[in-house]
């Protein structure tokens, strides 16, 4: 916790800016309780957000004992990183080392010391940074101060990456380059690693560095990167070489991704021209046989078998499979799975699919690895059940309160914390301050934690907590109705399933309400603002801009009524709904045009997108989980996988943990 001889301190280093003077000091009054140190702290970082720092000053005189206090002051210095003195940031970093803002603090501070050329102060702080753009700063400092030793190898070091780097390492790489630098050698290593991380322009902007020689195979590998067809047709033309080889390799890969036959007619007159390493044409070879399963042509368990040994890798054996089972091969099907690995086959997916295989081939034993599966609660054990008619099995493993388990973790600083951010909304660094404090709870007290966080309604922390605790079956709290008023209303509205809607919730962000996706996918839906637009637009309801998808109610509304443009369009086949909304409504058509349609678990399973392939059997178990929460039947995963079963049948759900 901070103290008020701190705040004092920081104040004093603000002095020469005029921002103390306009921060009146109050008189001593009541202690204030916590819901309105919340409230000042709120405002303090709104203050902050909108430049007021005199507003800010006061909020952190106002909050002397508040545990979070610091995190208003991170924001005041942040905020005027370039006017801060050394001693007030040196010291407010000692003190609050391990706090989840301070090695953002700290880059923003090293950074702010070498665009402002104080290279002596860098130097003390800064040598060991690992930060690239601090680095270049540190070359930059030692050039001004006339210390070349080992400057050119630490200045190829950070050119020699396949990305561009920030521009504060210009002045550096220009000197470097007055040295004679780069040499052919390590300009070629960056143009592969440019190549390899996707950077076409930058590999081009390399090109000039090349010898004659090596700009030659350059120009090829950039034309192969863009026209991989039409430069394989040439390459048989091209002297055997190193580089020619490599070139081909690559290009090889990058068409069999796409048109496996195409690439397959290309490599017979390829793998005669060159003289390849074994290893070499093994790859090449795998590649070819393993984009000709993904595609589920017939002949691909066949190019597979051709393989030699080393490449049967797992992922080559469960496209074996998959290639199999789209083809109705279903004894192939079985000797894929048979030649994974024990911890393999153990798997739910492959227990799955060998019954499967087995009930296709009429064989008995089918019957014992549906039972061996059905005790289990997930999608494999919930799909092996239905096959048999069974219930489900979900037993639910309780959890009691321990009221002094809960109190020592509210002593905890750090756990408090963690909490108190949460309360005022700083979700990510609250987040970051679980996850610190997570790691060093015992069982039984992370059991107790998932309940506090629950209880603040802190779920994607409670449902962290419990999957980490290994207690997969707490399920009240692992699945919980967040937003239930709003997820039923939005339901009947768009005569969407309930159950379905949580199922896809659960999946997309584990009820994390600011949930923000690499793509930038936002909210408890993960709705693109883009998607969020299209149909707010389309169906007359609110949206302005992506701050919204952070409402829950604006994101639920939005989500829902998108779900039900797909309900629509794919005339009520959850497994594509669940897949477009995933993937996309044109990954969608590609694959519904291309994948067998007669069994849709076959259809899922050969999908060629794992996330997809993942998400799906995901949404669908989490919306049969939904499905038992709220006392309905079990009919989502079943009329989604299995349309052809016997409406008769009463299957519900039980708990049964031996069966």
């Amino acid at each position: 916790m901070a103290s008020r001889p701190f705040v004092l301190l920081m104040a004093l280093g603000f002095l020469g800016l005029g921002l103390v003077d306009t921060a009146p000091v109050q008189a001593e009054s009541e202690p204030l309780d916590v819901e309105a140190k919340r409230e000042i702290f709120r405002q303090g970082w709104a203050a902050a957000a909108r430049g007021d720092h005199a507003a800010t000053l006061q909020a952190i005189h106002d909050l002397d004992d508040y545990p979070i206090r610091p995190y208003l002051e991170f924001e005041l210095l942040r905020q005027r990183i370039d006017q801060t003195p050394e001693a007030v940031l040196e010291a407010f970093l000692a003190r609050y080392r391990d706090w989840t803002f301070a090695s953002n603090l700290e880059r923003t501070w090293l950074r702010s010391l070498g665009r402002r050329g104080e290279y002596e102060t860098l130097i003390r702080h800064g040598r060991d940074a690992s930060d690239a753009q601090v680095q270049c700063y540190l070359g930059r400092a030692d050039l001004a101060k006339g210390n070349h030793d080992g400057l050119q190898a630490r200045a190829e070091a950070l050119w020699l990456v396949g990305h561009s780097q920030h521009s504060a390492c210009d002045p550096l790489f220009d000197w470097w380059r007055r040295q004679g630098n780069p040499s052919h050698e390590v300009a070629w290593r960056r143009f592969h690693l440019a190549l390899s991380a996707g950077q076409d322009g930058l590999a081009r902007y390399l090109r000039r560095y090349l010898d004659g020689d090596r700009q030659h195979w350059a120009d090829l590998w950039l034309d192969m990167q863009a026209r991989p067809d039409r430069t394989l047709r040439s390459a048989r033309q091209w002297r055997d070489h190193d580089q020619a080889r490599l070139i081909v390799r690559s290009g090889m890969i990058r068409l069999a991704r796409s048109d496996w036959e195409q690439a397959q007619q290309r490599w017979p007159a390829l793998e005669r021209r060159f003289d390849w390493p074994d290893d070499d044409a093994a790859a090449i070879a795998r590649e070819l046989a393993l984009y000709q399963a993904v595609g589920l042509d017939s002949g691909a368990v066949a190019a597979i078998d051709d393989l030699p040994d080393e490449v049967l890798d797992q992922q080559m054996l469960e496209w074996r499979a998959r290639a199999a089972m789209a083809n109705g091969d279903w004894e192939s099907v079985l000797t894929s799975i048979q030649a994974m690995s024990l911890s393999e086959q153990a798997r739910g997916r492959w227990r799955y699919w060998r019954g499967r295989a087995l009930a296709e081939l009429e064989r008995p034993e089918a019957m014992v690895a549906f039972v061996s599966l059905a005790s289990e609660s997930n999608y494999y054990g919930f799909l092996a059940a239905s096959r048999l008619g069974q219930d489900f099995n979900l037993c639910n493993d309780e959890i009691s309160v321990d009221a002094d388990t809960q109190r020592r973790l509210m002593r905890d600083a750090e756990f408090e914390r963690a909490v108190e951010l949460f309360r005022v909304g700083l979700y990510t660094h609250a987040r970051q301050t679980w996850v610190r404090v997570a790691r060093r709870l015992s069982h039984a007290e992370l059991d107790q934690a998932a309940l506090v966080a629950a209880g603040l309604e802190w779920h994607d922390r409670a449902i962290s907590a419990l999957g980490n605790n290994g207690r997969m079956q707490a399920y009240p709290w692992r699945f919980p109705m967040v937003e239930k008023g709003r997820v039923v209303s939005a339901s009947q509205r768009w005569q969407v399933e309930p159950a379905l809607i949580y199922g896809l919730m659960r999946a997309e962000s584990a009820m994390q309400v600011d949930a923000r996706s690499p793509a930038g996918a936002l909210g408890l839906l993960q709705l693109m603002p883009s998607t969020a637009a299209a149909v707010a637009r389309r169906n007359g309801l609110t949206y302005a801009n992506s701050v919204d998808l952070m409402n829950p109610e604006i994101n639920i509304a939005l989500g829902v009524a998108h779900l039900a443009e797909l309900e629509k369009r794919y005339q009520g086949q959850w497994i594509h709904v669940a897949a477009a909304y995933n993937a996309g409504i044109n990954a969608v058509a590609r694959w519904l045009d291309t994948r067998p349609l007669n069994e849709p678990d076959v259809w899922l399973e050969t999908l060629p997108f794992f996330e997809t392939r993942d998400y799906v059997p995901r949404v669908l178990a989490f919306a049969t989980i939904y499905e038992w929460r709220m006392g309905h039947e079990p009919r989502v995963l079943r009329d989604t996988l299995l349309g052809d079963a016997d409406d008769s049948n009463d299957q519900g759900f039980d708990c049964a943990a031996m069966r």
